[in-house]
């Protein structure tokens, strides 16, 4: 498919004069700031309730990232019925909201252990702290 779409941009500068640029879903979009991040993850945590949220690095397009999601809505303390299966991907900002049931709490080994699993790297989670952001690093990246 490279070849076609190579082909496609050769032709049609060639005979046309113009330039088409193409963007393979495996190109996702650059990761953001961590300044950014907080911002968005500031913003997430004032309005969702009973959710975990979550920077994974590396997690720029939804398509490439859909493995996190199968392996995450597994999870029993998971609310499926929210979000996609219960998992919002925000990989414009690398953020990750996963719904809680109700009553319950975030096993955070577990998390970090399945999105390892899809290839990724959990680097820290959030919370709000009187209206501050907190952040707390995941072990593998804290050794």
């Amino acid at each position: 498919m490279k070849i076609l779409s190579r082909i496609t941009v050769i032709i049609m500068t060639s005979f046309f004069g113009v330039q088409i640029g193409f963007v393979n879903a495996a190109d996702g979009v650059p990761e953001v700031s961590r300044d950014v991040r907080a911002k968005v993850a500031i913003g997430k945590l004032q309005v969702q309730k009973q959710a975990a949220l979550l920077y994974v690095k590396g997690m720029t397009c939804p398509s490439c990232a859909i493995g996190i999601r199968v392996k995450l809505s597994k999870l029993d303390f998971v609310d499926r019925d929210r979000f996609k299966r219960g998992i919002e991907m925000d990989c414009n900002n690398q953020l990750l909201t996963v719904a809680l049931k109700d009553g319950t709490s975030p096993n955070w080994t577990r998390i970090e252990q399945e999105i390892d699993n899809a290839g990724y790297v959990a680097v820290e989670w959030f919370s709000m702290q009187k209206d501050e952001l907190k952040s707390y690093p995941f072990l593998k990246v804290a050794e």
